[in-house]
This record gives C-alpha cells, structure tokens and sequence, in this order.
C-alpha cells in the first residue's frame, strides 16, 4: 500500500454541496419547499425585506410560494438583527429555521453567536449571501457557517440570470431540483470564465475610494464604519440626510450614475409600527455603485458629479 501518492485522488475530500440554480430565489425555494416537507415549523426572517413591481421580492416570494409559516425579527439602522429578541422567538420552539441576510455582502452579526443560539434551540441556519460570491468574515467565507447558503450570480457577475445554494446538511441532491430551477448552460459557462478574485478586488477598491470621499461629504453617512478583512461589499450604502434620499437618487440619474435603493420599499407584512428602524432605512438609504466595470479613469468624474449633485440638492 503506498504510503503517500504523487497526487491527491480522494474527489470528495474538498468538495462543496453546491447545487447550480436558475436564480438565488429558485435556491431558496427549493431549500423551503425540502424543509416544509420535514418539518411543519415556520421561519424567522430579518424585518428588512424589499418588493419591485417588476420582480417581486426575492426573499419573500420564495415563503408565499412554499407556504411556510413565518415571522420576522427587528433590526437596527445598520441593519444588525437583535440577537436578544431573536433568542426569545427562537425558544418558542414554533420556528425551524432562521434566515440570515448579509446585506451588501458584510456580515452585520457576530455570525458564530447566532449560529450558537441556532443551534441551543435546534434551529437550522441559512445564509443569504447573494450580494457575495468570494466575500468573508476573518479567513472565513460567508456560506460557510449555516446549514445552508444562497448565493447569486448574476449580482457578481455579468451575466443575466443564476445563482447556487451550498447544503452543508447533505440532504439535498440536484436530481431532485425541477427542472425550471435549473441553471443554464450558458449562464454556468459564464460564470466559471469569470475571473472573480480579480472583479471582487476591483469592486473593493472602488468601494474604499468612495467611502473615502464621503469623509469630506457630511450629507452621506455609510452604513458601515469599516468593512471586516476578506470582506467584498456589493456598492456603498449611505444614509442620506434630511429625507433628500429621492432627490438625490433623481439627480444623480440625470447626470448618468445610476444608484440603487435597496429597499426604497419594504413588503406589507414588515409594519411601520413594530419595525420603525427597519422604516427609516428605507426611506433614506442610496447604495453608490462601486461595481468592477468601474475603473480608475471613470472614478475622478465620478467623483466630481457626486459633489456637484449633492451641492445642488443640498444647496450648498
């Protein structure tokens, strides 16, 4: 028997249970639509869930469609979820499963806490990570602490449509995915020709140039102090000042830099009442694109627009 072979030969020994879906939501339906079937207990979401009158809400129409029950947990104007309420929803024993999205691809959680508490109340853990593919939190990839993880990948790549879910249970199996949710061959094509510790290091250097620029822009507050190490943030997401969110957005548009809202609006179910912080970040939050189509050149006007737009809305 050979001690030590010429090369490595065990194919299982590093592989992920990574099953390639048509989208993130598909992955989510499908991981639901497995759970529902094994156990009647519902799920608690983060109580900042968007809906766009064109797609829908990718996190809320997988529970409607898979009929599970639910219930949501608060969170705060950096959106980091309330592990205390969390914990006493948990020991209810009505929910199964928590849903845990890393808004902008950041960890807003000590995730080995909550994974913690997940698993003193028999919860399973599934991580929200489509606005990350390579990003992570101390050496450690997000996806790789819960039971399961989402991913998308038409968010990180220039590509139309597809995602893929990671089963760290070992329970799901791609035969059994339907044929609707099934990744094309040419969106999996795309996505294994892509260079994506390249675009992810350009995305973070364009995400570092404009926070520093908001350090001279007291109208824009980041919604982060600091991105952890290992980290790759989507874009720039900032509190906008004086409820001018919209104007700005509008404005930025007309001068061609087009941001995004995420969410400008939150489903029905999230009520203003019991989640009030989870309101004000909607009606004020703008994400700056800091994509890797972005390059150095592009930057100096980009800067210059920004300022110009912000003196124009703000009057300054």
């Amino acid at each position: 028997m050979v001690f030590i072979e010429k090369e490595n030969k065990n194919l299982q020994k590093y592989r992920e249970q990574r099953i390639f879906t048509s989208s993130a939501r598909a992955a989510m339906t499908f991981i639901l639509q497995a759970r529902k079937s094994a156990d009647p207990r519902g799920i608690l979401l983060p109580a900042y869930i968007g809906l766009s009158k064109i797609e829908g809400s990718g996190v809320f129409d997988p529970i409607r469609t898979s009929t599970i029950d639910f219930d949501f947990y608060p969170v705060d104007q950096r959106l980091r979820p309330d592990l205390e309420v969390l914990e006493k929803l948990m020991s209810s024993g009505a929910f199964q499963l928590v849903f845990l999205i890393h808004y902008f691809g950041l960890p807003q959680v000590n995730v080995d806490d909550l994974v913690a508490l997940c698993r003193r109340y028999n919860v399973r853990l599934i991580e929200d990570c489509a606005h990350t593919i390579l990003g992570g939190l101390g050496g450690r990839r997000l996806g790789s602490y819960g039971d399961y993880a989402i991913f998308s990948i038409h968010k990180s790549c220039a590509t139309l449509d597809g995602g893929f879910l990671l089963d760290h249970t070992g329970q799901l199996c791609s035969e059994d995915l339907p044929e609707q949710f099934r990744i094309s061959p040419t969106t999996l094509a795309e996505f294994a020709n892509t260079d994506l510790l390249s675009s992810s290091l350009r995305r973070l250097r364009n995400y570092q140039t404009v926070v520093k620029w908001l350090s001279s822009i007291p109208q824009l507050k980041p919604m982060f102090d600091f991105v952890p190490a290992g980290a790759i943030p989507l874009n720039c997401p900032v509190i906008v000042a004086e409820g001018k969110r919209e104007q700005l957005y509008f404005k930025l548009i007309e001068r061609e830099i087009l941001p995004t809202a995420l969410y400008h609006t939150l489903i029905q179910e999230i009520d203003p009442v019991r989640f009030p912080q989870s309101h004000f970040v909607s009606s004020n939050i703008l994400n700056l694109p800091t994509h890797a189509d972005i390059d150095e050149d592009d930057l100096i006007r980009y800067q210059q627009v920004l300022q110009e737009a912000i003196s124009e809305v703000f009057s300054i």
